[in-house]
C-alpha cells in the first residue's frame, strides 16, 4: 500500500492507494544544496547578454521595477526583490527614484496588505507600489504596433521611466508556452485592447475546433501568441529581466539579462526542472494543485487539470485537490461556463468578445467533455454546473464518485502531488 500526504489548500489530506494499482509518482524529488539567496546573486552576477544590473542604471534615474500579482506569490517575490534593489543601489540609484509597478494584466486591483505580501516589510514601508490598470486611457500609451496587428497599449508610468526592470518566474503556460519573460509587459501592463488582441490567437481560425494547439504549455517557437507578446515586450525594450524558477515550493534556478535571451535560457532550465517522462497513459490521476496561493481560486486550479490530463487516457478520471477559496477567481469564467449551452455557444461568445477569463472557463469546459473531472474543493458547485465537472467536499467522496464512472479502483493511477510537473509521454 502506498501513502500519499497531498496539499488542500492550507490542509493537508492522506492517500491510499494499492501497489498494484500505482503506476507512478509524477514529482521531481531533488535536493538542493544551494540556498536561495546565493541563486539569486550568481544570476544577478552572470546576467545573459546583458551587461550586470548595476552597471546599467545611473544616479538621477527613475526605476520601475516590475513585479506579479498576489495571486504568483509562490515566486517568492519578498525573498528575490531586496536584491534587486541592492543591485540598483549599487548603480547609484536612490530610493526615492525606485518604485515598484504590479503587472496585473487584467486581473483585479489589490488591498495594502497584499501589496505588503509582494515586497515585505521592509521594501514596502520604504518604496511606492502601484496597481496598473488596464483600463485606465488616461495612464495608457501606444508605442506601436505588432507585425500580427497587437497595438503595443502600455502603462505610461513605466514608459516615462528612464529605466525598466522586469521581475516574475518562468513556469509553463497554457496558452503562452511560458509564463515569465515578456509576459510582465504583455498582458501585466497593457491595455485590456493589447491583452484581447493578443490573447486571441488562442482560438483556432476555424469555428468549431476549439483551442488553438500551437498556444499550449511548453511551445514557445511557432506560438503566434507567444511571439507576439515577444515582439511587444521587444518594442518597450526593458532594460533587464529577473525570473526565478521554482521547484518544490523553493526557488531553485534563476535566470536574468536580456529579456528573450535570458527567458528562453529559463524555458530550458524549467524543463530540464519539471519534465517527467511516462511510459505509459493512466486511467485515473489524483492531482493537487499545490495548495495555497495555487489554488486560491477555480481560474488558478485550471493549470493542475492542463498539466495532469496529459498523464491520463482520454475519458480517463482527473481527481483535483483545489481548495478554491476565493471562488470563481472572476465572474466571467462563471459567465461563460453558466450562460451557454455548449462549447460551440461558448466558442462563438469567444469570437466576438474575447476575454482571458471567458478563454479559462472555455477550455476547462472543452477539457471536461473528453475526461471525467472530479473536484475536491469548496468552491460552490453552482459556479461551474453547466458543464460536466463534478465537485466533492473530500476525497474519499472523489474515489467513489471514480468507482461509479469506472465501475472499480482497480485501475491504473498516477498521483502528482504539485501541479507544476509537466508529464511528458515517451
Amino acid at each position: 500500500m502506498h501513502k500519499f500526504e497531498l496539499k488542500l489548500g492550507k490542509e493537508k489530506v492522506n492517500y491510499k492507494l494499492k501497489e498494484e494499482n500505482f503506476l507512478g509518482l509524477l514529482e521531481t524529488n531533488k535536493d538542493y544544496e544551494v540556498t536561495e539567496d546565493e541563486i539569486i546573486k550568481d544570476s544577478l552576477e552572470n546576467p545573459i547578454e546583458s551587461e550586470k544590473l548595476r552597471k546599467i542604471v545611473n544616479k538621477g534615474e527613475k526605476v520601475c521595477i516590475i513585479v506579479s500579482d498576489v495571486t504568483r506569490m509562490y515566486q517568492k517575490p519578498n525573498v528575490f526583490l531586496p536584491h534587486i534593489v541592492k543591485e540598483l543601489k549599487a548603480g547609484g540609484v536612490e530610493d526615492s527614484d525606485i518604485f515598484f509597478l504590479c503587472a496585473l494584466g487584467s486581473h483585479r486591483k489589490q488591498t495594502p496588505e497584499e501589496h505588503r505580501k509582494i515586497l515585505g516589510d521592509k521594501l514596502y514601508e520604504k518604496y511606492e507600489i502601484i496597481d496598473h490598470d488596464c483600463d485606465d486611457d488616461n495612464n495608457l500609451v501606444n508605442i506601436g504596433t505588432t507585425s500580427r496587428g497587437t497595438p503595443v497599449e502600455i502603462n505610461k508610468i513605466a514608459a516615462d521611466a528612464d529605466r525598466i526592470i522586469a521581475t516574475g518566474a518562468v513556469v509553463y503556460h497554457v496558452m503562452a508556452g511560458w509564463g515569465g519573460g515578456r509576459k510582465s509587459i504583455l498582458p501585466g501592463i497593457s491595455s485590456r485592447k493589447s491583452i484581447m488582441t493578443n490573447h486571441a490567437h488562442s482560438i483556432t481560425n476555424t469555428p468549431g475546433q476549439g483551442p488553438n494547439p500551437e498556444c499550449d504549455s511548453a511551445l514557445y517557437d511557432g506560438n503566434p501568441l507567444n511571439e507576439d507578446m515577444v515582439e511587444a515586450a521587444e518594442i518597450l525594450n526593458p532594460d533587464f529581466m529577473f525570473n526565478v524558477i521554482l521547484g518544490q515550493g523553493r526557488i531553485v534556478d534563476a535566470v536574468s539579462g536580456h529579456i528573450t535571451a535570458a527567458h528562453k535560457v529559463g524555458c530550458k532550465k524549467v524543463s530540464k526542472e519539471n519534465d517527467f517522462l511516462i511510459d505509459e497513459l493512466a486511467d485515473m490521476v489524483v492531482v493537487s494543485a499545490g495548495g495555497f496561493p495555487k489554488d486560491i481560486n477555480y481560474y488558478q486550479s485550471t493549470k493542475a487539470m492542463l498539466n495532469s490530463m496529459r498523464s491520463v487516457k482520454k475519458d480517463g478520471i482527473i481527481i483535483i485537490l483545489a481548495d478554491c477559496s476565493d471562488g470563481i477567481g472572476n465572474p466571467e469564467v462563471s459567465y461563460i461556463i453558466n450562460n451557454f449551452k455548449n462549447n460551440m455557444d461558448r466558442e462563438n461568445e469567444l469570437r466576438e468578445n474575447y476575454t482571458i477569463s471567458k478563454y479559462i472557463g472555455f477550455e476547462s469546459a472543452w477539457h471536461s467533455e473528453i475526461y471525467n473531472i472530479i473536484y475536491v474543493s469548496s468552491i460552490d458547485p453552482s459556479l461551474i454546473e453547466n458543464i460536466p465537472i463534478t465537485v466533492v467536499n473530500s476525497l474519499d467522496e472523489a474515489l467513489d464518485k471514480a468507482k461509479e464512472i469506472k465501475g472499480s479502483l482497480d485501475i491504473k493511477t498516477y498521483v502528482m502531488p504539485d501541479a507544476s510537473v509537466f508529464p511528458v509521454l515517451k
